[in-house]
């Protein structure tokens, strides 16, 4: 397939439109209620969306918003899947900036679960697999922690990363390294991606943040420090982490 005119993407990331996406994310996801436990991920990313669309200051960034945006493949008349929240910075369809909303830590029928090998398996693996984001070489993902430990989430997500890192396209072990995006946020981590369509890497962004309260301003520096918690419930929280 035959993509457009990429300049409007080009300025977009040569101007840091990635790190101004992730900052209008974080100060839309501190204006909304945290999620409920049992929320559904596509009602949270709507509540997310329309606060980024009502951002008084929405009009200063140059790039569309839509929610749930189709992806086709063109060439085979077929769809292939539907892309959370896309950020386009010009008129080209192919060339957007896709943000893949999953919730971590959250109790399910119960039972707390990690959910870091969804976060995995049908977020990041869809990005490799050119699911979304199959003309450009950047993507995002939003990991909201309900149980608001996101120390524990992140390494929860980092050990599947490491489990899968062949199918994710990693060099070994498949380790993330620090945003290039939100230098000194230590809950902003990016990874690199090798795709069979295109020799060109692919770099996805994860953004962590809390969903047990207020999200910290996009401007400030954030400190990874675990919650205190009693032995037994220490003891309680590393049985719900067997079997990421």
């Amino acid at each position: 397939m035959t993509i457009g005119d990429s300049s409007a993407w080009d300025d977009f990331i040569s101007q840091g439109g990635v790190g101004t996406v992730i900052a209008l994310v974080l100060d839309a996801w501190a204006l909304i209620d945290p999620p409920l436990p049992d929320e559904l991920e596509e009602a949270t990313s709507i509540r997310l969306y329309a606060a980024m669309v009502k951002k008084r200051d929405r009009q200063a960034h140059r790039f569309l918003i839509r929610y749930e945006d189709m992806e086709i493949d063109v060439d085979l008349a077929k769809e292939t899947g539907r892309k959370d929240i896309v950020f386009f910075p010009g008129h080209d369809g192919d060339l957007y900036f896709c943000l893949e909303a999953k919730r971590l830590n959250a109790r399910v029928k119960g039972v707390m679960k990690s959910l870091a090998d969804e976060y995995v398996k049908e977020g990041m693996q869809r990005f490799v697999d050119g699911k979304y984001g199959r003309h450009v070489p950047h993507g995002g993902m939003l990991a909201y922690v309900l149980d608001g430990d996101v120390p524990r989430a992140m390494r929860n997500v980092l050990a599947n990363i490491r489990a899968r890192h062949m199918a994710l396209g990693m060099a070994p072990p498949g380790d993330w390294a620090e945003s290039a995006a939100r230098p000194g946020d230590a809950f902003a981590k990016e990874s690199v991606h090798r795709r069979s369509h295109t020799a060109i890497l692919f770099r996805l962004h994860h953004q962590f943040v809390s969903g047990a309260g207020p999200a910290m301003p996009a401007g400030d520096a954030v400190v990874a420090r675990p919650e205190r918690r009693s032995r037994a419930g220490k003891k309680r929280n590393e049985t719900e982490d067997e079997g990421l």
